[in-house]
C-alpha cells in the first residue's frame, strides 16, 4: 500500500512538473562538460551519416579553386619524371611524322610511277612485286 501511494503521489508531482521550466534552469554546458564525445562518437554509424549526406549540395559548396591554389605545383614537377614524359610524347611524335611521311613517299612514288607510265605510252601500269605461286602449281 505505501508503494502504491508513493507512485500516485510521483504521477502526480510529475503531472504537476512544469518540464520547460525545469530545463531552463539547468546548465546545459555543465552537462556536456560531463559528457565523453569520444564515447558517443565510437556509437555514430559513419555509413549511415553519409548516406543522408546530399553530395550534390555539398560539392556546390566546395571551392575547387582554393583547391588548387593550395597545391604546390613545383613540388609536384619535382616530384614527376618530366624527362621520361616528354620523351615519351617526343618518341611518339616522331614516330607519328615517320609513318606519315613514309605514307606520303609511297604516294608520290605511286602518282610518279603513273605519270611515267602515260609519258612511255603504257597501259600496264605499275609493275608489281612479283606475284606468289598458288600451291596447286608449285606441284
Amino acid at each position: 500500500m505505501a508503494q502504491g501511494v508513493a507512485q500516485r503521489v510521483i504521477e502526480l508531482v510529475v503531472e504537476l512538473l512544469d518540464v520547460n521550466a525545469l530545463i531552463d534552469r539547468i546548465d546545459l554546458n555543465a552537462v556536456l562538460a560531463r559528457v565523453d564525445l569520444n564515447q558517443v562518437l565510437d556509437r555514430v554509424d559513419l555509413n549511415q551519416v553519409l548516406d543522408r549526406v546530399d553530395m550534390d549540395k555539398l560539392m556546390a559548396k566546395v571551392d575547387i579553386n582554393e583547391i588548387a591554389g593550395r597545391i604546390d605545383i613545383e613540388a609536384l614537377v619535382k616530384n614527376t619524371d618530366l624527362g621520361a614524359l616528354m620523351a615519351s610524347s617526343s618518341s611518339t611524335i616522331v614516330t607519328e611524322a615517320v609513318d606519315l611521311g613514309r605514307s606520303h613517299a609511297v604516294s608520290m612514288d605511286d602518282t610518279l610511277a603513273r605519270w611515267v607510265s602515260r609519258l612511255r605510252r603504257n597501259h600496264t601500269g605499275r609493275a608489281g612485286p612479283p606475284e606468289l605461286l598458288n600451291a596447286q602449281e608449285e606441284s
